[in-house]
């Protein structure tokens, strides 16, 4: 087998430039230095260029958050007071599931309205929740506990009848028809009507300079921490400039301590820390829902979101 072979010089270059940079020169004087001398090669500083990882600017998949968009989010307490009731069902049911029919009576004074060419549906609610300021105390908002959804198959009115020589005006109630059921259904439960939720193309930026938020609220039932891909609920709403793309820095709480390494005990109270990313995707007068893209640790009631 052949065999070739190099100059001193010309080896320790070809050594230097395997090696990740280092430069002809540096090679050279590496060459030059005593045949005793330890073999050296000098690396100089390089640019090195190295993939991201993927940032948020490509938008949110609408998967994540569709199930939120077809739910009763907040409500406020004209819109709670005012919501239909259901006040009975078919062959005196207690509990009604997919496909049952029930009566509902409104509790103004506009009756509901049946019309065969316009169909009307509505998000069957319970247990709607103040959402509380932990600033203030002030009620935000009520968030209610979507229970399952219905479509109205005939009018609320009224109807005359004789009882003896007494005319007695009876409420007939609307009638509906249960289309989806997460639990069972009964009466007492509140209806609230579906409008086109519009869903506009979210593209993530960066929350207005000085722009901040407490979670008061994490979606779901007695959830008191969330995780990736999970929703909150945040104490600003469009009324503070939040809008849908908002993307903010996620704070841990600060927590409390005691220096124990001095003579004296003292309280100590701990910097925040950096937790993740939150968007927001859909906001109300007060309120709004934020999706945690990132997180690093647990996300709890009272972290903070700020500026990113």
């Amino acid at each position: 087998m052949p065999t070739f072979s190099l100059p001193r010089g010309a080896s320790c270059l070809v050594i230097g430039l395997l090696m990740g940079g280092a430069s002809a020169a540096n090679a050279q004087t590496a060459a030059a230095e005593p045949a005793n001398a330890a073999q050296t090669v000098r690396l100089s500083p390089a640019t090195r260029v190295e993939a991201l990882p993927a940032p948020l600017t490509t938008a949110l998949k609408r998967n994540l958050i569709e199930p939120f968009l077809a739910e009763p989010m907040v409500i406020d307490e004209a819109a709670l007071l005012s919501a239909p009731r259901i006040v009975a069902a078919q062959e005196n049911r207690v509990l009604l599931s997919r496909g049952d029919r029930a009566y509902v009576r409104s509790t103004n004074d506009t009756p509901l309205e049946f019309t065969a060419d316009t169909e009307r549906r509505f998000r069957v609610f319970r247990n709607a929740t103040p959402l509380k300021d932990p600033s203030t105390g002030a009620i935000l908002g009520y968030e209610a506990q979507f229970i399952g959804s219905a479509t109205l198959a005939g009018s609320e009115g009224f109807e005359s009848t004789t009882d003896g020589d007494k005319q007695i005006q009876r409420v007939v109630p609307a009638k509906i028809v249960i289309t989806g059921a997460k639990e069972e259904i009964r009466a007492g439960d509140r209806l609230l009507e579906i409008t086109p939720a519009r869903l506009d193309a979210l593209i993530p930026h960066a929350a207005a300079a000085g722009t901040s938020a407490q979670i008061i609220s994490v979606y779901g039932s007695s959830a008191i921490n969330a995780g990736q891909n999970q929703v909150v609920v945040v104490n600003r709403g469009k009324t503070d400039g939040l809008k849908s793309g908002d993307v903010m820095a996620i704070q841990k709480r600060r927590a409390s301590a005691i220096d124990k390494t001095s003579e004296v005990a003292t309280p100590l109270l701990l910097p925040e820390e950096r937790n993740g990313l939150a968007m927001v995707f859909l906001t109300f007068e007060k309120v709004a829902y934020a999706l945690v893209v990132q997180v690093t640790d647990t996300v709890r009631i009272g972290d903070r979101l700020t500026t990113p």
